[in-house]
């Protein structure tokens, strides 16, 4: 009868996590980056039910240690000697209040990664896909490590969980249809593993369920970023997309940080012909050449390089990407044969500068003034509270 049950309820919750996202938890690709078909998976603390093909696997007693292999399309589960069954989707489901688990490739040299609660693995083009279905505050904070490191002031860790938890609710169908809400890479958020930092749990702690919401009470894209270089960005200049919470500020806080400036040097010759290959850009014509040879991008002209009439668009975002730039604000100069990139900032400049913020920190901002001073006419609310203005 007891077993009955209990399959009962663990069926339910097992459709429920996978296919309905409540707020409580949310699915984020882990390892994403890498190509593994071949890991173990170790329990740290609490304790596992193994859900495979519809039905309860009963586990093996031991330390809690499973090999998992990819044979073909299906997964192969082994318990130390013990063959387990080969699966189509495993789910490791937390059985405890406190669960949590170590995933170690068998094909890196990388370490062991502790992720908490809960873990969906299946196989995409013979490898695996590794899913942590984690309660929100245990990825918030894991992402507040990952995004600020272990040494910033306890008001801007604050800070930093709640730009995550508001980023996380507004972005939940950012990978719908492959299954999960976010990945563990900066494309969504960084995502390394579960922190184990106490000051960070605390910082992240103390500002459990609070967000940021716009004048109609909707959840703002609450955007970050490293180092602004002294100016932040209006959104539609970068993303397109004008939002009235996203506008340029000046920030004095972050320029003599690490990130404020930076430089990078490439051969004119291999700058040029980047420009004619992939632009078909008129290099010949000597006007339209010394535009691309020296030129100062203004900071609110982020979006569209050298706009000359007659000439193709270029996208400054493109060529940040294809040159691996730190950011799209930048001048062009030339020295010895080499085109020369003198930029400011890291990332994109749009809404929070996190070295700007840091600094508000440390000379004593609270996390309220930082998010009001990066965002315009936002507002900082429980998400009970804003649950409860919903259903009005």
């Amino acid at each position: 009868m007891y077993n009955s049950i209990r399959k009962i309820i663990f069926t339910s919750f097992f459709f429920a996590a996978c296919f309905f996202t409540h707020a409580e938890n949310v699915k984020v690709r882990i390892f994403s980056d890498q190509q593994i078909n071949s890991f173990i998976f170790s329990l740290s603390a609490g304790g596992y039910e193994l859900y495979a093909d519809g039905k309860i696997i009963p586990t093996v007693e031991g330390p809690g240690i499973y090999q998992l292999d990819v044979i073909g399309d299906s997964i192969s589960v082994k318990a130390l000697e013990n063959k387990v069954g080969v699966f189509s989707v495993v789910y490791f489901i937390g059985a405890n209040v406190e669960n949590t688990f170590k995933i170690k490739s068998l094909l890196s040299a990388k370490p062991a990664k502790t992720y908490d609660d809960n873990l969906i693995v299946s196989v995409v083009n013979k490898n695996f896909k590794l899913v942590n279905d984690v309660d929100i505050e245990n990825y918030v904070a894991g992402v507040v490590e990952s995004e600020s490191g272990g040494y910033a002031t306890a008001e801007y860790y604050k800070l930093q969980s709640i730009l995550c938890r508001s980023y996380t609710l507004s972005s939940l169908r950012r990978h719908e249809l492959e299954g999960f809400n976010l990945c563990d890479q900066v494309h969504c958020q960084a995502y390394n593993c579960k922190t184990v930092r106490s000051n960070i749990i605390s910082a992240v702690s103390s500002a459990k369920g609070l967000v940021i919401v716009d004048s109609e009470l909707e959840l703002i894209s609450a955007a970050y970023h490293s180092n602004c270089g002294g100016e932040t960005v209006n959104s539609e200049n970068v993303w397109l997309l004008p939002k009235p919470y996203l506008k340029s500020i000046k920030d004095t806080f972050c320029t003599k940080e690490p990130h404020a400036t930076w430089q990078k040097k490439i051969s004119t010759i291999e700058w040029t012909q980047y420009l004619a290959s992939k632009y078909n850009y008129p290099v010949s014509d000597s006007f339209a050449l010394n535009k691309v040879l020296t030129c100062s991008v203004q900071n609110q002209e982020r979006c569209i390089c050298f706009p000359d009439a007659g000439s193709p668009t270029i996208l400054l975002r493109t060529i940040r990407d294809d040159w691996k730039l730190k950011s799209t604000f930048f001048t062009v100069t030339q020295k010895d044969g080499f085109t020369v990139f003198n930029g400011r900032g890291f990332g994109h400049g749009i809404g929070v500068c996190q070295e700007g913020a840091m600094q508000m920190s440390k000379k004593g901002y609270s996390y309220k003034d930082i998010i009001h001073y990066y965002y315009k006419d936002v507002h900082i609310v429980d998400l009970s509270v804003l649950d409860f203005f919903k259903q009005e």
